[in-house]
């Protein structure tokens, strides 16, 4: 598996990311539009929380995120349930910005190792960070719609 690309991939779909997160006022980032259960602080929150469980083979969440994160953010959770103050966009953009650059560090020379358990097919390290990738864009795009949808209804 050439690493060099899917390093490479990571980087510029989350660039795309976060420039998108960039352009919405924090304002906007906790309405949660009718029709979804979440807004777009808890989508940029679960895009780096995912893809930190991803980059781990679902081992953990690494050194580099809060433990809180997975409450905050993990599948099925909802900023309904949130009962203490969830992070900024500052701390939020941060974290994304840097998480590429720890995902090669924490992965590089293991992409073709076996996962435990394979997930939706996927069997390796290598494919699991592409998957991560088609992750992080379908978020991406849900946050643009919500955007969207927020900016309408002001």
């Amino acid at each position: 598996m050439n690493e060099k690309i899917i390093f490479k991939q990571l980087k510029t779909v989350r660039e795309v990311t976060v420039k998108l997160l960039e352009s919405i006022p924090e304002s906007d980032w906790d309405v949660i539009p009718e029709g979804f259960k979440n807004n777009i602080r808890w989508n940029a929150g679960h895009i780096l929380t995912i893809q930190d469980l991803l980059a781990n083979s679902f081992h953990s969440v690494s050194k580099n995120l809060p433990n809180k994160y997975l409450a905050y953010f993990a599948k099925d959770t909802s900023p309904a349930d949130w009962i203490e103050q969830p992070p900024t966009k500052e701390e939020l953009l941060k974290l994304l910005k840097e998480q590429p650059a720890w995902i090669r560090t924490e992965c590089e020379g293991k992409l073709d190792q076996k996962l435990d358990k394979t997930f939706r097919g996927i069997e390796t390290l290598g494919e699991l960070l592409l998957f991560s990738s088609f992750h992080d864009g379908l978020h991406t795009g849900i946050i643009n719609t919500q955007s969207k949808m927020v900016s309408s209804n002001k």
